[in-house]
Parts: structure tokens; C-alpha cells; sequence
């Protein structure tokens, strides 16, 4: 049976915003590393950023900085941060002190916060390779959501779960069908994502192009449906 991905279409009223992944060249942004995320705080970079490439999340909004405060920021998670400032090099990091983060800085500061940092990191360059639009997932459980084009045209397509060969009980049998029964509850399929590291510990990754050493393997899991799968052999 050919397998398609859950594509759900919104009913919005947004016409005009850009739904590439990848932010224009040119610009230069600055943001405030504040110990949970990077935060963008003046709102002309914000809107850009949030515009082109559907990156951050409104400080005192759902989706983009839209609430009409002129002191709401736009709050950039880890991984895109890193993105942004070391692989496509358009984002300049600060501390709160004011001075500029590099990577290892930042590595080290990001791995303190979520000890599978590296892991997220290879995955969220992996799905970035592939065009997609990657939100937090939080939410639903898992690690990422990712959208065909931007969230405010498309629901999410897979909720994405990232694990390692070592992750023994990281997600048990029970505890992934309970995942993939929140994910169907929203029309969305689980992607695993299995990273492979060749070392485990860090002193490899003295630069940003050190993670292509990282594989990443798919796993699509989906509940099988026999009567969906009588009707696709009878038409």
C-alpha cells in the first residue's frame, strides 16, 4: 500500500506570507539569548524573520508576534537559533551581559538546558534539508511538528518523536501508541527519527559542520486500518 502524508489545508484568511523555509539573504538579525530562548526584540526583525521562513513564536501570541503590542517579541527556540546564526549565518546571539555567543558557547549553554541537544539539532538540519517548516512539538508530545508550508495555511503533517539505538525505554511500545493516538486525534502521522552518532561525547563538534558525521533513519508509524485498506484495493 503507497503511503501519503496527512496534507490539511486551513481555513484562513492570510493571502500574502512567505512560505519558504529559508529567510531572505541579506538580512542581519540580533537577538538576546535569555537562558530559554533567543528573543528578537525589535519588531521589524521579528515580523521579517517571522514572515520569511515562519521562525519564532509571538511572546504574548499563539503563532507569530500578531497580538498589536508594541513590546512583544518574537522568541526563537533552540535549534532554529543555532540555525540560523551558525549554518545560514544571519543571526548575531548575546547573552545578557551583552556579549556575542560563538558556537561552542552556545552549544554548551543549549546542551544545559536539554542534555539531547545535538541530537534535535542533527534532526531539525535533516528536516531543514527536506524543506520543512519546523515548529515545537511540545504539545502533542513530541519533539517537532512539521508543516508541508507555513502553519498559518497548513495543519502539521508528523509529529516527530527523535531518539537514539541506545534509547532502550526512551519510547516503549505503550508510550508510542499513546503518542500516535494523540497525533491521530489531529490528522497527524508519527515520524521516529534515530540518530546515529559516531562518538558520544563532544570534542568532535569543535565547529557547526561537524554534525554531517550525524545519520538520522525515518520510521513512519502508522496505525494499520484494514477497511481503509479494502477500500484503496477496490477502486
Amino acid at each position: 500500500m503507497q503511503f501519503t502524508f496527512q496534507c490539511k489545508k486551513k481555513r484562513c484568511n492570510f493571502r500574502n506570507s512567505n512560505a519558504a523555509p529559508i529567510p531572505e539573504q541579506g538580512e542581519r538579525y540580533h537577538g538576546v539569548f535569555t537562558g530559554l530562548s533567543v528573543e528578537i526584540a525589535d519588531n521589524t526583525q521579528a515580523k521579517s524573520l517571522n514572515d520569511s521562513g515562519c521562525y519564532g513564536k509571538g511572546s504574548k501570541s499563539r503563532g507569530g508576534p500578531a497580538s498589536g503590542n508594541e513590546d512583544e517579541t518574537l522568541l526563537l527556540g533552540l535549534e532554529e537559533s543555532c540555525f540560523l546564526a551558525f549554518y545560514l549565518e544571519l543571526l548575531d546571539i548575546k547573552n545578557l551581559s551583552g556579549t556575542s555567543l560563538g558556537w561552542e558557547e552556545f552549544l554548551k549553554a543549549a546542551k544545559d538546558l536539554n542534555d539531547r541537544f545535538v541530537e534535535n539539532l542533527a534532526c531539525y538540519l535533516y528536516l531543514k534539508s527536506k524543506n520543512w517548516v519546523i515548529k515545537s512539538g511540545i504539545k502533542f508530545g513530541g519533539d517537532f511538528l512539521i508543516y508541508k508550508q507555513s502553519p498559518r495555511h497548513f495543519h502539521a503533517s508528523f509529529l516527530v518523536i527523535v531518539q537514539t539505538p541506545a534509547d532502550l525505554d526512551y519510547y516503549q511500545p505503550k508510550n508510542l501508541k499513546g503518542v500516535q493516538r494523540v497525533a491521530e486525534t489531529s490528522d497527524k502521522d508519527v515520524l521516529l527519527l534515530t540518530v546515529d552518532r559516531p562518538k558520544e561525547d563532544d570534542s568532535n563538534l569543535a565547529t557547526p559542520e561537524a554534525l554531517k558525521d550525524i545519520s538520522v533513519t525515518e520510521t513512519i508509524v502508522r496505525r494499520f486500518n484494514y477497511s481503509s485498506f479494502v477500500q484503496s484495493k477496490q477502486k
